[in-house]
Parts: C-alpha cells; structure tokens; sequence
C-alpha cells in the first residue's frame, strides 16, 4: 500500500477525475433559493452518472500502475526485488497493488466530491431530513465505478506481464472497454450483463435487491486477479 501511495500516477488520476465529477455537477439547476431538500445528492448522482466518467473509466483506472511490470522487469528492479521476497509475496501484492490502483482514484474523488456536494450545495436547501435512501444508492453507484476500475486495471496488469510493453498495458485495457460497447450496442442489445455502462447503473434484472451486479463484479474481479497472479508466476519462473 505504502508503494501504492507513492505513485504519482495515483494522484493524478485521483485530481483529474475529481475535476471530471465537479465538472458534471449540473450548478445551471441553482436558480432559486432555496433549493428542494435532497438537492446536493441529487447533483452528486448526476455527476457520477456522466458520460465523462464512463468515457475516462478506462483511461484513469490504468494510469496508476498498470504497467508496473513493465517498468519493474525493464530496470532490472524486479530481480531484486525478488531476491528479498517470495515470488509468491510479489505476486500476492502486485496483483492486490495493481487492483486497488484502479480503485482508489474513483473512490477518492467520488467520496471528495460528496462532501463538496454536501458542503457547496446542502446548505442552499430547504432544512430538513438528510434523504439517506438516496445517499447509499449513490454510494453503491461510485462503489461499482471504483470496482470497475480496478477490474481495468487489473486487465491492464494482464497485458502488461503478456506482452511487456507500455502500450498495450495502457491501450488495450480502452480498446476492450469499448469493443464492449460497440458489440452490445450494435450486434447484442440483449446481452446487458457485458456492457460496462450497465455495470455502473444497474439498471436492468440483477436479482432481488440487484446482488446479481456484486456477485458479477466480485467473480470478475477474482477471476483476473488468479489469471493475473498466473502470468506472473509464469514469468517469475525465468528469473
């Protein structure tokens, strides 16, 4: 985690989707004071509910460490670095580093821009009760985008140790998301469960309560961390 906080890639991301949340807000809605109760989360949640965060989704996520890899294998750092712990330490924290490195950016900055929210915009509404309802389903929103990005940062780790190069680490995480999308919108309107968007709204049949998304994402996410975990064991067997 310590290795984590140190990227400068991490802040980064962190700065620019925070810029990306306030840049949603939709502030031409404050017209006449006060405003209806429930206001300043109801401006939250169009914000998370973007294009501009589904658009930025892939590109952040990566940013941090997705192609630590690469950047520890080419320096030589990576020899050394195992020389002082267990292969199966490194692969342990770098399939957990590089995960959280595409969650953390979204949840920062999604939970800095709640209390912006809540500070810029609650006190222009009419006193009344907080409309906590509201505010968890919010929660869960930004909850799914951070796990969706540490999904792409995960696939972003895969192709880093498949191909050792910078550019299909941080491209081809883009150009999935969006295959995705092209495929769904053009050929499987059906099929919600694979388009990325779907995975942020919930919007369709996910079982009772939709724990059909948490249990999606939750296998997903296991399910590349062991891929992940594999590719690196295969690589370490070399050094």
């Amino acid at each position: 985690m310590k290795e984590l906080l140190k990227e400068r890639g991490l802040w980064i991301a962190t700065l620019l989707c925070f810029l990306a949340l306030l840049a949603g807000f939709p502030f031409h809605k404050i017209k006449e004071l006060p405003l209806s109760q429930g206001s300043f989360i109801e401006m939250y949640h169009t914000a998370l509910d973007t294009q501009m965060i589904l658009f930025l989704l892939p590109i952040l996520a990566v940013l941090p460490v997705g192609g630590v890899y690469v950047r520890e294998s080419s320096s030589g750092f990576l020899r050394l670095y195992i020389s002082r712990i267990s292969q199966m330490q490194y692969i342990k924290r770098k399939t957990m580093q590089i995960y959280v490195g595409g969650f953390l950016p979204f949840f920062l900055a999604g939970m800095a821009a709640l209390l912006f929210s809540f500070l810029a915009i609650y006190p222009m509404e009419l006193q009344g009760e907080i409309p906590w309802e509201s505010v968890w389903k919010s929660l869960r929103y930004l909850l799914r985008i951070a796990l969706v990005g540490g999904i792409l940062a995960e696939i972003s780790g895969i192709f880093a140790v498949s191909f050792r190069n910078y550019y299909m680490a941080y491209g081809l995480p883009f150009v999935c998301y969006y295959m995705l999308v092209i495929l769904k919108q053009r050929y499987f309107a059906d099929m919600y469960a694979m388009y990325p968007a779907e995975w942020l709204k919930c919007e369709q049949d996910w079982g009772v309560d939709g724990l059909g998304i948490w249990m999606f994402l939750a296998v997903f996410s296991l399910a590349l961390m062991l891929l992940h975990g594999l590719l690196l064991y295969g690589r370490l067997k070399d050094i």
